[in-house]
């Protein structure tokens, strides 16, 4: 795929930073499009009032899990030969009518990171759909990707062997903010640099995955069955619970079987929410904290102005969410729900 230099990508205007970061890398330039409320994903009515010329592609997020309207998407790019690629992080599994997320453009990607679906430590998988395209990736690959040496291998090893020992919904929060400030002192490995969060390219961007990684994701995928299985019975139990405590549940059934990354809440006390949610050790979390997650970016780095999705930015006001992992058994779930009861407030109707 030969995209020319400031064509357009357009993407849904709540998304993680690496996203259209990765876009400018590339020499292109994102467009930001707003999403549907009740799906937190990209709004396809968007995409009529969009002007097709210099679109080089369209980039579509599954968000915690949610399939996007795939069909509604496709009928809009194929006709104007616009390929479409797939942002999979929050849904390895998900599945639209029996197929899977990430077969349905040219290319999708899936995060490894330790709180996703499935996890390698950090990384992720490019899943490339169009063998057309197969042989340009593997030249990128052989010719320009950084191996990992035995050093950050080992140090890899080491941050997988904590995150497995001292990571649970009752010590995430206060494991993240430590590792984050690791990071911070350059002491461990993290997935965004403070550079990379100003729009600038990482050192040694393109990396391959380290052994521990590949190594890590295979035992994780031999798992991966019972995973789906028990974040899709999760989700339901949150989805059942919620409006017996006050709470607007997502607005489609469930019943066929989703397996939501994280359960989305929306709730009028967002902040005090999160921040009680860490003094109680309550696994609550905040994304998308802001149209570019994560809260602090600066988005006018990335071509993002305020007011340009006006959903994206009232969900990023709004909406928590609650883990279905699976160290998430039903009584952590239920701590959770009881927490909500007491401490958030509903979004009134």
């Amino acid at each position: 795929m030969n995209l020319a230099s400031e064509s357009k990508v357009v993407m849904p205007g709540y998304t993680c930073m690496v996203v259209p970061s990765a876009v400018q890398h590339a020499g292109l330039k994102a467009i930001y499009l707003d999403i549907d409320p009740k799906t937190y994903n990209l709004n396809p009515a968007a995409l009529e009032h969009l002007s097709d010329t210099d679109i080089a592609a369209i980039l579509v997020q599954h968000t915690y899990g949610i399939p996007a309207s795939m069909a509604a998407i496709e009928a809009w790019a194929t006709p104007r030969g616009i390929p479409i690629i797939e942002d999979c992080c929050h849904a390895f599994g998900t599945r639209i009518q029996g197929r899977l997320c990430g077969t349905f453009g040219a290319f999708a990607f899936m995060s490894g990171q330790w709180n996703k679906p499935f996890s390698t430590g950090l990384g992720g998988i490019l899943l490339v759909n169009d063998m057309r395209l197969a042989d340009q990736v593997n030249r990128i690959i052989r010719e320009e990707a950084n191996i990992v040496g035995p050093l950050k291998n080992l140090l890899l090893q080491a941050q997988i062997f904590a995150f497995d020992r001292l990571v649970n919904p009752a010590s995430s929060a206060m494991v993240t903010g430590v590792y984050r400030g690791l990071n911070r002192l350059g002491l461990v490995i993290g997935s965004s640099s403070r550079k990379e969060l100003r729009g600038g390219m990482p050192n040694r961007y393109l990396t391959t995955m380290a052994p521990c990684q590949a190594c890590r994701g295979l035992h994780e995928m031999a798992n991966i069955q019972e995973n789906i299985r028990h974040r899709v019975n999760i989700a339901l139990l949150y989805h059942r619970e919620l409006p017996r405590i006050g709470f607007v549940p997502l607005s489609f059934p469930l019943e066929e079987g989703l397996p939501l990354l994280r359960y989305p809440v929306r709730v009028a006390n967002k902040s005090e929410v999160v921040a009680m949610a860490k003094k109680h050790a309550v696994d609550i979390g905040s994304w998308f904290d802001a149209p570019l997650h994560p809260y602090g970016t600066r988005m006018e780095d990335f071509g993002y102005r305020l007011g340009m999705c006006p959903e994206a930015e009232i969900a990023s006001r709004q909406v928590i969410n609650l883990p279905t992992g699976l160290l998430v058994d039903e009584s952590t779930a239920a701590k959770s729900l009881q927490f909500l009861r007491q401490h958030a407030r509903p979004i009134p109707d």
